[in-house]
């Protein structure tokens, strides 16, 4: 009965979160759609800012595709709802909001199957995976405003050519803004936000908010949209991939609210607000991408650092012993990757010991238990067991194996040694 009253408790906190998270997204969503209609054409029912694309994006990234449904009905009916009220005939509000609900899914779907592709191996370098994403942002959005396009033509509704590009780059320039931070939220392990990462965020707003609503784009002299990029790019130094995101989603809604208020840079330059729109939008692509590169290639630099010292821990322990070898361990696949040659310790049986598993089944004391409830832990550095090594030709040698955590990655560096003495009837476990 307890058991039981447990588990009804737990079922109607989970059912009050689940409503609080709706209402949360309904409203934010309404509140959204309705800001980005005040900036629509003044001869057409087009909009060129679409605030809640990332809202959206963010709901289905972080959560189980078995939740879609409920987001996307939800999003597709307010958008209707909010085209409605804002003079769109019924089948046109609908045909937008289709373009919402079916473009969206697309997107995240591509970036969950690229882990999966092996045609994207390549990516793995830092610059070029990082453009991988605006691309396939680019493409899926583009063929889904293709295909609205189509839609409404079909209906008998005045298409312009830039109605077009107005299309991809509101949705890509929400979705960019807000993409770090849901990438970092995946991440097997995040720092928390400091309190120098904080002083830094407030200095950037503070910078932004002073160039966009209270000085002039030319103040004494000086460019402030120069000022503005240089600040925030020196500023990818010093934050957390967090940190980054927060500060790119921080840019995104200052420049596009003064914007759209007829504020700031861009439309002091072009005092027109669509153009000025467009052109704060461009910005804020390139901006995203210019910054996310960077960021990926200063972690990228700073994970070969730590690889470095994790191999050069476990060559200087196990060479201690005797001979080594070392490989990479990829998490939690388990997946061993020699760096060296292996004939030594197992004579051509490299390709055989590609996990952790065929390793441990080499040794007649298994080490992949307290392996795994030390990796668990995330506290110790290393993790080093004494073990009796076999190979197929049924020879045995004593030897060890060691485990070396690479900084705040998942994966590890590992190496296997044998001891001087290799005869495992030396042992004590052998006696």
């Amino acid at each position: 009965m307890p058991l039981l009253s447990l588990f009804m408790f737990c079922r109607s906190t989970t059912l009050i979160t689940n409503i609080i998270r709706w209402l949360a997204f309904s409203g934010l969503y309404i509140l959204l759609a309705l800001l980005s209609f005040h900036t629509r054409d003044s001869w057409s029912l087009s909009t060129t800012l679409w605030l809640p694309a990332p809202l959206l994006f963010a709901a289905l990234w972080l959560t189980a595709p078995r939740e879609w449904p409920l987001w996307l009905a939800t999003a597709g009916l307010l958008h209707v709802f909010a085209g409605v009220w804002i003079g769109r005939p019924l089948t046109l509000a609908c045909l937008f909001a289709l373009f919402d609900v079916a473009i969206f899914p697309l997107c995240v779907a591509v970036f969950r199957l690229n882990a999966q592709l092996p045609a994207l191996r390549f990516a793995r370098r830092p610059i070029i995976g990082e453009l991988i994403y605006p691309l396939q942002l680019i493409f899926s959005i583009f063929c889904g405003s293709l295909l609205l396009n189509l839609a409404l033509l079909l209906s008998g509704y005045p298409i312009a050519p830039l109605h077009f590009f107005s299309w991809v780059l509101a949705a890509l320039t929400g979705i960019l803004a807000i993409l770090p931070l849901l990438r970092e939220s995946k991440m097997p392990s995040h720092p928390r936000f400091n309190g120098r990462e904080a002083l830094l965020l407030a200095a950037n707003t503070l910078v932004l908010m002073t160039g966009y609503f209270f000085l002039p784009p030319l103040w004494q002299g000086l460019n402030l949209l120069l000022v503005q990029t240089t600040v925030v790019l020196l500023s990818v130094f010093a934050l957390s991939g967090r940190g980054v995101g927060a500060l790119l989603l921080i840019q995104y809604l200052i420049v596009v609210l003064a914007t759209q208020q007829r504020e700031g840079i861009f439309y002091t330059l072009t005092p027109d607000l669509i153009p000025a729109i467009w052109q704060a939008q461009w910005y804020l692509v390139f901006s995203a991408i210019f910054a996310n590169c960077l960021y990926q290639y200063r972690r990228w630099i700073q994970q070969q650092q730590a690889l470095a010292a994790s191999t050069s821990a476990i060559i200087i322990r196990l060479s201690q012993t005797g001979s080594c070898v070392v490989f990479r361990l990829s998490m939690p696949e388990e997946e061993i990757h020699w760096q060296g040659s292996t004939e030594a310790l197992f004579p051509d049986e490299e390709k055989t010991l590609s996990t952790l598993t065929l390793l441990d089944a080499h040794c007649d004391t298994p080490f992949l238990p307290g392996f795994r409830a030390w990796y668990s832990q995330q506290r110790e550095s290393s993790f080093a067991r004494e073990v009796v090594l076999q190979t197929l030709h049924g020879r045995q040698m004593r030897g060890m194996v060691m485990f070396h955590r690479i900084g705040n990655t998942a994966h590890l560096m590992g190496g296997v040694s044998l001891f001087l003495t290799a005869s495992a009837a030396e042992s004590p476990a052998a006696r």
